[in-house]
């Protein structure tokens, strides 16, 4: 988080309210002044998460974390940031469930919460790391399609995650891509239409921070004219900003690399197929006994090849911590 804060050229908020088994990263970041990161502790979960939009829509890196219970009561904020289209990163470590279930036990059964857990359609992009180096990658992603696209991301960890180590080298970071977020559009046109001006590959927005010169427009939770901003209740609008929102999501797999195998073949009778940090245990059957394994990172959108290179195989073998979620979304 600190490193794409530097990689963005941007100062990083991190707003949390204290649970297990995501606290470490709050108490990790707090020691982190001097990189550029600021760290709030809220007095409740809704509360963290709007201070992050908070930040991001002041122009900083805003970002969030819980577990899944505290995540369930930043679903309406989510809501607003996707409505909004402001930047943010949501990270997710997940413990077993439901309700108060086991706190101090991993478990990955909030794949359905992240993908599809909120009212109406609102998408949002959804990342898995797989293992405790691959968390400093995958939190530079999450920033980088934040801004990219102007939307919220969600990236999901775990309890075993938040409590593992593995021996890593840190990157130097003159040798990691710079992450850019879109321009102020120069044009003659109102600051309203300007602020809401989409980019034709990304479908994000200028990200316009109050004092910007000549650019102060109106921002909410309520449906905007895709064209002027302005509060809008028109139906055939709405229809056009609810294809938006799902085009920008949509959109995101363009700009990610193509799904790979891990181990064996290219084809045959069985694949393998993991997300998260059951990385390691199925790493070591699938060497075992020779088996073809994939492993997600991008969960939504999956990458674009996922269904060719699935195709070969004649039977897929989902194990994952939880009832079949990834199973259900491969389906899907």
């Amino acid at each position: 988080i600190a490193a794409a804060g530097k990689l963005a050229g941007k100062a990083v908020l991190f707003c949390s309210y204290p649970i297990t088994p995501a606290s470490p990263l709050l108490h990790r970041l707090a020691r982190l002044g001097e990189m550029g990161v600021g760290t709030f502790q809220a007095e409740d979960e809704i509360s963290a998460i709007c201070a992050a939009i908070g930040a991001s829509y002041g122009g900083m890196i805003g970002i969030t974390s819980s577990s899944g219970p505290g995540i369930a009561l930043k679903t309406e904020a989510m809501g607003l940031a996707v409505n909004a289209e402001l930047p943010l990163v949501i990270v997710n470590w997940q413990r077993g469930g439901p309700s108060t279930g086991l706190p101090t036990k991993t478990e990955q059964s909030d794949l359905y919460q992240a993908v599809y857990g909120r009212n109406a359609d609102t998408p949002i992009p959804v990342l898995a790391a797989a293992t405790s180096g691959d968390c400093f990658d995958m939190a530079i992603e999450a920033v980088r399609i934040a801004l990219r696209h102007m939307t919220p991301v969600i990236l999901l960890a775990d309890g075993y995650l938040s409590n593992a180590a593995e021996p890593w080298k840190i990157p130097d970071l003159a040798s990691l891509q710079p992450i850019e977020h879109r321009t102020i559009p120069e044009s003659d046109e109102d600051p309203q239409r300007r602020a809401f001006s989409r980019d034709k590959d990304t479908f994000g927005r200028p990200w316009i921070t109050p004092g910007m010169p000549g650019l102060m427009y109106r921002i909410g939770g309520l449906e905007k004219d895709v064209d002027t901003g302005h509060i809008s209740y028109d139906a055939a609008n709405h229809q056009t900003m609810t294809d938006l929102r799902k085009a920008k999501v949509e959109s995101v797999v363009n700009f990610i690399p193509d799904q790979e195998l891990e181990l064996g073949a290219d084809s045959g009778d069985l694949v393998v197929v993991g997300w998260g940090s059951t990385y390691g245990p199925i790493y070591q059957a699938a060497r075992a006994t020779g088996a073809s394994f994939v492993h997600l990172h991008y969960m939504n959108p999956l990458p674009k090849n996922l269904g060719t290179l699935l195709g070969r195989f004649d039977k897929i073998l989902v194990p994952e911590k939880n009832t079949g979620q990834l199973a259900t979304l491969l389906r899907d």
